[in-house]
């Protein structure tokens, strides 16, 4: 996060999208390859710390100190807020799941505390953009942007569930269904296949379908969500083909993670989630990069402890 942070030069001032598009298109594969790895040792990270809680190794209130801390550095400095978004419907639904009736007479308790986190993680789309506009915020910088962020969007019951719904997607969606005619058939999730072929070779190499759609309509970045991805790519034809992409997908993940027990699930649910949200081809390379990780630290143990046996026999 620190080589992106520091190689896109934030440090130093300037737009959090911007920087960071401009940090990759100037390093190639590499920069794309760090944000992958990054992306994957987040979600790793994150369900590291549930599994620990969830077998009793992690108490819960060091696991939500440390899970509410990570996710929310993450945020402040990626600009991203997606894995505190995943993050935190996990917490709920294990919550629900764990202690049902503990939660459900807690939530009228819970609700304000979850209400100024979430309110908190919705306006910050208004405060990323001038937080590093002139390189590490100061407090007072800090506080300028959150008053900027709370008059732009005021504490409002409304307000607060169409920010963290993001319900702007659902307008990217139905303009998508009304103007767009120029039909990828596909592109978009051939793109894990070329992601490593610099694009100073290739020039027309696939794009994310978030640029895509951003050209389209104007901006920097637009989020489709899986159901605009596919209907960019298939028109109408995406209805069925949605569904056995699903299905193929769902089969991968298991048949990847079968062999990494529990926390397989939660993984699982991490990407259930990112799938649908994020264009689908970035998180199937973020989660091949997940499994390459990994498999690299499980080999790694294995012949570490084989050396360390084979040394104290000798």
């Amino acid at each position: 996060m620190l080589i992106v942070f520091i190689g896109s030069g934030l440090l130093y001032g300037g737009d959090w999208y911007e920087n960071r598009e401009h940090f990759m298109q100037s390093n190639g594969a590499l920069a794309v390859l760090i944000v992958f790895v990054v992306n994957s040792v987040k979600i790793l990270f994150i369900s590291s710390l549930f599994y620990k809680w969830i077998s009793d190794e992690l108490g819960l209130f060091k696991f939500l100190f440390l899970v509410i801390a990570f996710t929310f550095w993450d945020m402040f400095f990626s600009g991203n807020r997606i894995y505190l978004f995943c993050t935190a419907i996990l917490i709920g639904l294990t919550f629900l799941k764990r202690f049902p009736k503990k939660t459900l007479i807690a939530f009228p308790f819970l609700f304000p505390a979850t209400f100024f986190l979430g309110y908190f993680a919705s306006i910050f789309r208004h405060m990323r953009g001038p937080l590093f506009l002139n390189g590490l915020p100061t407090f007072e910088v800090f506080i300028a942007a959150l008053n900027r962020a709370m008059i732009l969007e005021p504490p409002n019951p409304k307000l607060f569930f169409i920010g963290i719904s993001e319900s702007i997607n659902v307008n990217v969606i139905y303009n998508l269904f009304n103007r767009y005619d120029e039909f990828l058939l596909g592109a978009t999730y051939f793109k894990p296949l070329f992601f490593y072929i610099p694009r100073s070779i290739w020039e027309g190499k696939p794009e994310s379908i978030t640029v895509i759609t951003a050209n389209f309509f104007g901006g920097s970045s637009l989020v489709t969500t899986i159901i605009g991805e596919m209907y960019m790519n298939f028109s109408l034809l995406g209805i069925i083909i949605l569904p056995i992409v699903l299905w193929f997908t769902e089969g991968f993940i298991t048949k990847s993670l079968r062999s990494y027990g529990s926390i397989s699930n939660i993984v699982g649910f991490f990407f259930g989630l990112l799938f649908f949200r994020m264009p689908f081809s970035d998180e199937i390379l973020v989660f091949v990069f997940l499994v390459l990780i990994l498999t690299f630290f499980n080999v790694f143990k294995k012949y570490k402890f084989k050396f360390f046996e084979k040394h104290e026999n000798n």
